[in-house]
């Protein structure tokens, strides 16, 4: 398996990404031992946000628990925030700069959920439609959000009633098999831990509409977990619809990586939430310079 080093090196080129952060609010979604998370806020052009609640798009970076860069998917936020969503980029815990592990950053993840619902009004949203977005690490850590409803991931004092679920979830080459022949089972305390946190072992009927884009050529999480998820929510009647991208490795989706394909996912991410309802067609739909940095 893969080291942290070699899976998540730490000069992947997102630096500039953090120009964009420059047009965003800052706020603090979650105090947690002496650490405060903090959440970067955009919303839509007041004259092309809708005459109703928005809907919302909240993103988690990959990181392997180990370490990332919130401002990964700023771009994302950016464009998203045109189409006139309100877009959050979530901190949560990780390894390198908080001790911590997979369960900390699940619990990050529900906190966050809550959080968003809890500010509903305040942000003029729309608490049913809020589609969560992550990365490799990030991505489990949304995804359990939905597919996982055990207690033990919530953070203590956190009210239960208020759904930590996303409405809809987008998955960039996400880890969802955290057994031996996926990624992370090192990651947990224990192995018990790794197995209950498996998220193809969590597939039931009744899951929120999916969308999964992985590369074929992933060699830091199999793209034969998504693959076999994919498989198997589908023949318990859930919507995941898996796209696959030929040859293209880990983090193929990073606008500073490739901007072919961060404009071919993000135009796929487009299509599903026009799908689903979460934002209008756009006739003009399009990159142009949304989301570019000089």
């Amino acid at each position: 398996m893969p080291t942290s080093e070699d899976s998540f090196p730490k000069s992947l080129p997102i630096d500039r990404n953090r120009e964009l952060f420059r047009t965003a609010r800052e706020e603090t979604y979650k105090s947690v031992d002496g650490v405060d998370l903090p959440v970067y806020i955009w919303g839509p052009d007041p004259a092309k946000a809708p005459p109703f609640p928005k809907s919302v798009a909240a993103f988690f970076f990959g990181s392997g628990w180990d370490h990332g860069q919130v401002s990964q998917f700023a771009p994302h936020c950016v464009y998203f925030a045109s189409r006139g969503m309100v877009t959050l980029a979530f901190d949560y815990r990780l390894a390198s700069k908080h001790g911590t592990g997979p369960l900390e950053a699940m619990a990050d993840a529900r906190s966050a959920m809550r959080w968003i619902r809890l500010n509903a009004v305040e942000m003029g949203i729309n608490p049913g439609k809020i589609v969560g977005v992550g990365g490799s690490g990030g991505a489990h850590a949304i995804a359990s959000a939905a597919l996982l409803d055990a207690k033990n991931y919530d953070e203590k004092g956190e009210d239960p009633s208020i759904s930590p679920a996303p409405n809809a979830l987008v998955l960039f080459n996400p880890v969802l098999d955290t057994s031996k022949n996926g990624f992370g089972l090192d990651r947990f305390p224990t192995p018990a831990d790794a197995k209950n946190a498996n998220l193809i072992r969590a597939i039931r009927a009744g899951f929120p509409p999916m969308l999964l884009m992985h590369g074929t050529a992933d060699r830091v999480v199999p793209a034969g977990g998504s693959y076999e998820f994919a498989k198997k929510a589908s023949k318990k009647k859930n919507f995941c619809r898996l796209v696959e991208f030929e040859g293209q490795g880990h983090g193929f989706f990073n606008f500073n990586l490739s901007f072919e394909m961060y404009e071919a996912t993000l135009m796929a991410m487009d299509e599903f939430l026009v799908e689903l309802g979460f934002i209008e067609p756009d006739p003009d739909a399009g990159l142009g310079s949304e989301g570019v940095v000089d």
